[in-house]
């Protein structure tokens, strides 16, 4: 019984304190630094950390509602579409605390997009790098924990196809992004920016390219087994 009602239950007590404290926090953020902020503010910066885009402030309070507040509800929502539904029941916890971390990653990064935009002297792209690297760490750790679905996790043709390919695809894949966070974490304390985007390409081989290449392996071995 408890099983059937945790499986059908899309938006629980934890998707409503999600989304309170996100627009919460985008409410504090716009009256701290809306009177502060000039009508066009910098919106991209490229690898040293230098503006490259600019944006209409009011725009950019909507790309923030709509990545900080919209996007986690909509993390919330796809699982209602998923086919395997049910296996979210199987690793809910290790959903909300993707959720979270996603959060709090994005509204760090607007808050310091808009110290930046008011003169403070931050090193903006190491900022970014060491914060990247604690989400990768955080989400890696218990990456072991999911079930095969269509929305979350390192979803190859092989993995979605196979249960004991997904399994050891994430088992391998929750070390691999753990140490790719280490080593952001790392790059982003000891290395000038101008030497981050290949920490960063290392982090991205080492956490996605990697899997994929062995859940192919793993499908071709079992499938000479066969």
């Amino acid at each position: 019984m408890n099983e059937t009602t945790k499986q059908t239950v899309f938006w629980s007590k934890q998707d409503w304190i999600l989304l309170f404290v996100n627009a919460a926090i985008f409410g504090i953020v716009f009256l701290l630094f809306n009177h502060q902020l000039p009508d066009v503010v910098g919106s991209h910066y490229n690898i040293n950390g230098e503006q490259d885009g600019t944006m209409a402030k009011s725009n950019m309070w909507l790309v923030y509602a709509g990545i900080g507040i919209v996007l986690p509800v909509f993390l919330s929502v796809i699982r209602t579409v998923d086919p395997r539904r049910d296996n979210y029941a199987r690793f809910s916890g290790y959903y909300m605390l993707m959720r979270w971390t996603v959060s709090l990653f994005i509204h760090g990064a607007f808050v310091l997009m808009m110290l930046q935009n008011l003169d403070y002297d931050l090193p903006f792209v190491n900022i970014v790098i060491g914060g990247l690297g604690v989400m990768w760490m955080v989400i890696g750790n218990r990456m072991g924990q999911l079930r095969s679905n269509f929305f979350v996790g390192i979803k190859t043709p092989w993995a979605i196809s196979d249960e004991n390919n997904w399994r050891m695809t994430h088992r391998i894949g929750a070390r691999l992004w753990f140490i790719a966070g280490i080593l952001m974490l790392l790059g982003a304390c000891l290395l000038p920016a101008k030497w981050l985007i290949v920490v960063l390409a290392i982090g991205i081989l080492l956490s996605v390219v990697v899997p994929y290449l062995y859940s192919y392996l793993l499908h071709a071995g079992a499938k000479k087994k066969a």
